[in-house]
């Protein structure tokens, strides 16, 4: 692994990018935030370009996944963006959930790097906030992709009421309906956001 590959300390899964790049903060996002992603999740994106339709109807998850890829690649793309970096995993994980492997892989290989990895998978987050725990001295937490948001709320780049609505979007958009998904989007942040979603969408 090259050694000179520029790390910032938020690294952030597939699913998660598609996440937030649905939002209507993630130019936002573009504009103030230094991430890190792997190769491995930027080949997924790419993939998902490939393989999904611009032209599935509005609504579909077909049609979110598609969109999502597509502006998540963008930055990452950009030659011109260096607050947006591409670290090359190895060993390469392959198979379903080979983005987020690679994610842990590189957190374990560069532990110190890292003080958020951003994923939308529960089990993934645990596996990452193990390997966080069992390392000494370091801080490191694995959280779900809301809190990206949160970090450009807490970076003065958004209102209140810009993050929830903007929660609200992708918590819709990713049919996270379910008393669990509504618990975990919403764990580490210290936003009230009562005021601005219905019910069915804050713990």
């Amino acid at each position: 692994m090259a050694d000179d590959e520029k790390r910032y300390p938020v690294i952030v899964d597939t699913d998660a990018l598609i996440a937030v790049a649905n939002t209507s903060l993630w130019p936002r996002v573009t504009e103030t935030l230094n991430l890190t992603t792997t190769n491995v999740c930027c080949q997924e994106l790419k993939q998902h370009t490939r393989e999904r339709s611009e032209y599935a109807p509005e609504g579909t998850r077909e049609r979110w996944i598609y969109e999502g890829s597509r502006n998540a690649l963008e930055p990452f793309d950009d030659d011109q963006n260096n607050s947006f970096t591409v670290v090359t995993c190895v060993p390469r994980p392959h198979g379903e959930d080979a983005g987020e492997k690679s994610i842990q892989t590189e957190i374990e290989q560069h532990i110190d790097a890292y003080r958020f990895a951003i994923l939308m998978d529960k089990h993934g987050r645990r596996s990452i906030n193990r390997v966080f725990d069992d390392a000494e001295g370091t801080t490191g937490k694995a959280v779900a992709p809301t809190f990206l948001l949160y970090l450009l709320l807490d970076a003065g780049e958004c209102t209140v009421e810009e993050f929830c609505q903007a929660c609200g979007e992708m918590l819709r958009g990713e049919g996270w309906t379910g008393y669990q998904a509504i618990q975990a989007a919403w764990d580490a942040i210290p936003v009230d956001c009562s005021q601005y979603l219905s019910d069915e969408l804050i713990p």
